[in-house]
Formats: structure tokens, sequence, C-alpha cells
């Protein structure tokens, strides 16, 4: 038996929203999907996935940034990395080793009596705003060389601007993402009765087994068992 050797898998917007028109008996027969007609499609394409942002972790977009320091300064734009979350932190000594820090709550952070108390940074606040976001650290190192902080986070999907676009997501997710942008599709094209039912429950059964793939591992303490004696 002879196989590719090929794993990788991407559809573009436009192989997506023929796949859903396909499940709705509504793909143009032999002919290309035209952008001014399938536009209302594609637009649900995007919002959908980024609606997908919220039900994270999704650990095949979890990118780790760094955060170079600069004198005195306890606060950074993060324009670069435009992160939608922050999972973890850890400031890197100028020798390489890296030192663990907790996470501060918004209000925990906005109490800081001295926000620019000096120090070695042992607490770190990440503030999310839709025009920017900002991560703060606290004690503030006074002299820095290549003292940075090391952040592990949750990127935003990139959105399709063209058919000709590849969805920013897995391949494990195709399936997925065709039914559920079908599922959505059902009242513009008049799908009723069993039909809907079928892809309905499909789109929320692949959804669901999808969700739980995207799982970290876990490790579970049991008490340790002592027989009687």
């Amino acid at each position: 038996m002879t196989t590719s050797g090929v794993t990788t898998l991407t559809m573009t917007a436009r192989e997506v929203i023929d796949f859903a028109l396909g499940e709705l008996n509504a793909s143009p027969i032999g002919q290309e999907l035209d952008i001014t007609e399938v536009a209302p499609i594609l637009r649900k394409l995007n919002v959908m996935v980024k609606g997908y942002e919220t039900r994270g972790p999704h650990l095949w977009r979890v990118t780790e940034g760094i955060q170079l320091l600069a004198d005195a300064t306890p606060s950074y734009s993060l324009t670069t990395a435009d992160p939608l979350r922050i999972i973890e932190a850890r400031y890197r000594y100028p020798d390489g080793h890296d030192l663990p820090m907790m996470v501060m709550s918004r209000n925990q952070y906005e109490t800081l009596p001295v926000k620019n108390s000096a120090g070695v940074p042992t607490q770190w606040y990440f503030n999310p705003q839709s025009t920017g976001q900002t991560l703060s650290i606290w004690p503030v190192p006074r002299t820095v060389t290549t003292d940075a902080i090391v952040y592990s986070y949750q990127r935003r999907f990139q959105v399709c601007q063209t058919l000709n676009d590849d969805l920013d997501i897995p391949a494990e997710w195709l399936d997925t993402v065709g039914m559920c942008l079908a599922a959505r599709c059902l009242a513009s094209y008049g799908v009723e009765g069993e039909s809907a039912t079928r892809i309905e429950s499909t789109a929320m059964g692949l959804l669901r087994a999808a969700k739980a793939f995207d799982r970290p591992p876990f490790v579970k303490f049991m008490p340790s068992y002592r027989p009687r004696a």
C-alpha cells in the first residue's frame, strides 16, 4: 500500500463555504463561488471563528512572547503580539534563568500603593482592551541589560479577507467549522425538518468532540492506600 506521506490539510474560505453549501444542497453546480454572492456567508464564517476565541484554551494557538524590559518601567504595550489572554509569565534574568511570576487581578494591581517599587519582578497583570493590551509588572527593575518577561498567550484568530485565504485553524477543526457554518446558514437557505436537525446535531457533536480533544493533559493524584493491619 502506498500512502501520500502528507499529514497536513488546509482549506480556503472558498472551500469551507462550498463544503457548508454542499451540506445544505445549495452549492452551485459547475460554477465557482463568487464573492458578491457569498459575502454574507464569509461574514458568518469570520464571526463564528472569532467567537471560538472565547472557547479555549485551543492548545494550537498558545504562543510564546517576549517583552524586553526598560529601566524603571512598570507597564508595556503588547501591540505586536496582540494577545487575547496571557496564560503565564516568568521573569528572565540576564543570565538566561527564568523566575516564575504570579498573576495579579485588576483590583490587586490598581490598589498597589507604589507601582514603581524597585526590585525583581515577581507579579504581573494583563489588561486586555479592544484598542490595545498592556502588561504590567511589579516590582520594577531600576536598571536592566537583557532582562525580559517571557509569557505564554492565546493568540487571536486571523480572519479571511478573501475567499482564497486559508482558515487559521488546524486540520482537525475543519469538519467542525464546515458543519457549524452550515448550521448557521440553515435559515438563510430555508432548510428545515429532518435535514436541519441532522446538520445541527452533527455540528454540535463535532464541536463538543473538538473542544474535548483540545485540552491539556492533567495528572490526577489519588490518595495513598494503606491496607488494614
